[in-house]
């Protein structure tokens, strides 16, 4: 095989690496910050297969305000968060207002995500439209 095109295969490799959505990327934990009200607070944005940030760290026992909002877009996207038993706690429909959730969690990992689908397709859950809200003592 010729050594230039080896070579141009192996930079549009590297260019379709680096254009990867940022939801692609390893999630890094952000923690709910703390206000002087004694809730904690947490803003999550959702849009085409991500929510971010998708690794959320909270305190248990004290109350937790997440407020949801969506990139502006066709397709309809919701927001459920599970409870350890995998029951819903939640399951908000995003749309073009922000929208607040406030819940006082145990400590325990909680899954959130997008169930919804397109006919045939996979989930947004599948596509990676999904998090962890961590709550830890």
């Amino acid at each position: 095989m010729d050594t230039s095109f080896l070579g141009l295969v192996c930079r549009i490799l590297a260019v379709a690496a680096l254009a990867l959505p940022a939801g692609m990327a390893a999630a890094q934990e952000t923690t709910a910050t703390v206000d002087t009200d004694g809730v904690q607070r947490i803003a999550i944005g959702g849009g085409s297969y991500f929510f971010r940030p998708s690794h959320i760290v909270a305190r248990a026992n004290q109350p937790l305000e997440i407020r949801l909002s969506v990139e502006p877009g066709l397709v309809p996207h919701r927001f459920v968060l599970e409870g350890p038993d995998g029951q819903p706690l939640a399951d908000v429909s995003l749309g073009t207002q922000e929208q607040t959730l406030r819940l006082t969690l145990a400590p325990d990992t909680y899954p959130f995500y997008c169930p919804n689908r397109l006919l045939l397709f996979q989930s947004h859950r599948a596509h990676g439209m999904a998090g962890v809200l961590q709550v830890q003592e």
